[in-house]
C-alpha cells in the first residue's frame, strides 16, 4: 500500500464515522410573549405557565410536550423553547396554551387557539384574557 493511501483511508473512515455526529436532531425554536390588554400590574407572585401542546385528538385532553413557569409577570412576559424534532409527529397540530395564576386561582387564560407552524422561525403573540369571577 502507498504511503498516502493509509492517512487518507483513515481520514475518510473517521469523516464516514463523524458524519452521524455532523447531523444531530434537529431544534424546533419556539418563542413570543405573552401579553394581557389591562393595565394593571399583577401581584409579585403570579406565575405565568406556557405549554406546548399536541392538540390533535379533538376528545382527549391535549399532550404537553414541554412547560415553563415563570413569576414576575409583566406584560407582555417573552418565552422561549428549544425542542427536538423528533418530539414532533407528522400530521400532528400544535399549540401554545399559556395561563397566569395568583395563590392558585387562574387569572388570565389564552381564549383561541394559537397553533405552532413547525417551519415558521416568527415569534408568536399570545394574549391571554382576564377571567371573570
Amino acid at each position: 500500500m502507498k504511503k498516502w493511501v493509509k492517512p487518507i483511508l483513515s481520514i475518510a473512515i473517521a469523516a464516514m464515522a463523524l458524519t452521524g455526529c455532523a447531523t444531530p436532531n434537529a431544534g424546533v425554536e419556539i418563542m413570543g410573549e405573552v401579553w394581557y390588554r389591562e393595565r394593571i400590574a399583577l401581584p409579585q407572585d403570579a406565575v405565568l405557565t406556557v405549554q406546548v401542546k399536541d392538540v390533535s385528538l379533538m376528545d382527549a385532553p391535549a399532550v404537553v410536550l414541554a412547560e415553563i413557569e415563570r413569576g414576575g409577570v409583566t406584560s407582555p412576559t417573552p418565552f422561549h423553547f428549544l425542542i427536538n424534532r423528533d418530539q414532533f409527529e407528522s400530521g400532528h397540530t400544535y399549540a401554545i396554551g399559556a395561563r397566569i395564576e395568583h395563590n392558585d386561582k387562574l387569572m388570565f387564560i389564552n381564549t383561541q387557539a394559537f397553533q405552532i407552524d413547525l417551519g415558521s422561525t416568527e415569534p408568536l403573540s399570545i394574549r391571554v384574557d382576564k377571567v371573570s369571577r
